[in-house]
């Protein structure tokens, strides 16, 4: 439980720390779209390429394919619930995408690996980055679909722009890295290690400078943010602990473990860095990602306490 709370309190502090940056205007929330684009192009490659550089362990990467099965249905499962979701609440089109994305997606970077590290040690925080590989693949090509789709956006998408992009190349290098064991020359390695450090924290300053532009008390208005809160929250980690103790039932219990803590997280930074580099619905991103923090503090805990008993 404290360490759930540490790593919570730890996002919302800097996540207020940017808002209030940008509400006295120490740093422009003009910004915000620039530092996207730094974070998707440069250090979220970083990171993803390191966590996946650690000692090579058969039976670990048995696991791994395993979760990596299991990933692919569990995200595609969570997409379609989205989608019954947006349609049985009547979702107004500019936010649908936004839906889509939430229910699909959840933080398991920025709180997932460390959580993950605190329940299961490295093994966890293995398999927690596969889990985060195939999430990165779907969150920057089927996610950014979903968060453009009907905005007027300057850049022309395709699915060749979509799948190969810095984040998923990273994705792929890791891990011919860590299945060969291969190693950087230590000035590139440590490089990429002071690069991929600064992702966690930037991600959450440009979620507080998105914040910035709005009216903190407008965070909590709108009986829609509060559905799709219980959705990301409730919803979809009680359908997915049903999943594991029917269909997952022969699963390594530390895989089963990370896929549930996958499905119970709030929703990733990455919606409100990607709708500041297209420029659409930023500002219901922003809620959605303050919301789903705020309530996971007790949501979290509750949901691991079940499923691990």
């Amino acid at each position: 439980m404290q360490i759930i709370l540490n790593s919570v309190l730890t996002l919302f502090l800097l996540i207020f720390l940017g808002c209030f940056l940008g509400k006295k205007g120490i740093v422009s929330t003009d910004y915000a779209s620039g530092l996207s684009g730094f974070i998707v192009k440069v250090t979220m490659p970083a990171t993803v390429f390191n966590a996946m550089q650690m000692e090579y362990d058969p039976q670990l990467l048995k696991q791994g394919w395993e979760i990596l099965l299991f990933s692919l249905i569990f995200y595609g499962i969570s997409t379609l619930i989205g989608l019954a979701a947006v349609h049985l609440c009547r979702i107004p089109k500019e936010e649908r995408g936004i839906w889509l994305f939430v229910a699909s997606y959840s933080n398991n970077g920025f709180m997932g690996l460390p959580l993950a590290l605190s329940l299961y040690g490295s093994p966890g925080v293995f398999l927690m980055s596969i889990m985060n590989m195939i999430a990165n693949l779907f969150i920057f090509s089927a996610g950014v679909k979903m968060l453009t789709t009907g905005f007027p956006i300057r850049e022309k998408l395709s699915l060749k722009k979509m799948l190969i992009n810095n984040i998923n190349i990273a994705v792929v290098l890791g891990l011919i890295f860590y299945i060969n064991q291969w190693t950087l020359p230590e000035v590139l390695s440590s490089s990429l290690n002071y690069l991929g450090s600064i992702t966690s924290g930037l991600s959450m300053i440009v979620v507080g400078l998105s914040m910035a532009k709005l009216d903190i008390r407008s965070m909590f208005r709108g009986y829609r943010n509060y559905l799709l809160t219980a959705l990301r929250l409730a919803v979809i980690p009680l359908l997915t602990l049903a999943f594991l103790r029917t269909a997952g039932a022969g699963m390594a219990p530390m895989a089963a473990g990370v896929i549930l803590l996958t499905s119970a997280l709030p929703s990733p930074s990455a919606v409100t860095i990607i709708t500041e580099q297209y420029h659409t619905n930023t500002d219901l991103a922003a809620r959605v990602v303050f919301l789903t923090t705020l309530f996971c503090l007790v949501t979290v805990p509750l949901i691991m306490t079940i499923g691990l008993a």
